[in-house]
């Protein structure tokens, strides 16, 4: 009984260490929709400005792991003062700042839902430096400020029609 119970703790803590490691993995994503689209870049542009301000000289991935760590903590409402690392305080900035866009929508435009997944492992993949067929992080800048304006625009223009059409009655 003694060994089973052994047993089920490694291979419990093997299939943990395992998931978590896989956290970290840059990796392809697929991007439905403009929202979906939106979200991963805000991670991907960011995460290289991450990558060559704050870890430039990082060869493991132990800031990484804090980071991380820290951004999901922070976005789940768990994260606790104490940590005085620079890459863990980093991480509970962004985190509580992504989690305050839950209310106000991403980078505030309440048509435009947070997809912490997305966001984060855009984050990773411009932390890792990791190149997808279809976008840089210098791409996913330029996209994202481009389409963010495009939708001002188009709300500005929608608000406007809206005053005229009240007038005209």
């Amino acid at each position: 009984m003694r060994k089973l119970s052994i047993l089920f703790v490694v291979a419990l803590v093997a299939i943990f260490t395992m998931s978590s490691c896989q956290n970290y993995k840059a990796k392809n994503v697929e991007l439905t929709n403009l929202n979906d689209s939106l979200n991963y870049t805000l991670g991907l542009s960011n995460g290289e400005g991450i990558k060559n301000y704050y870890m430039q000289n990082d060869t493991t991935d132990a800031a990484l792991k804090e980071f991380i760590s820290a951004l999901d903590k922070a976005f789940k409402g768990e994260a606790a003062a104490g940590n005085e690392d620079e890459m863990y305080q980093l991480g509970l900035n962004i985190g509580k700042s992504i989690k305050q866009q839950e209310n106000t929508g991403l980078m505030n435009n309440r048509a435009l839902v947070v997809k912490m997944n997305l966001v984060k492992q855009g984050l990773i993949n411009g932390l890792k430096q990791f190149q997808d067929n279809s976008m840089t992080p210098e791409n996913a800048q330029d996209y994202l400020q481009e389409t963010m304006r495009k939708i001002q625009e188009e709300q500005i223009k929608a608000v406007e029609d809206n005053s005229y059409e009240g007038h005209q009655h």
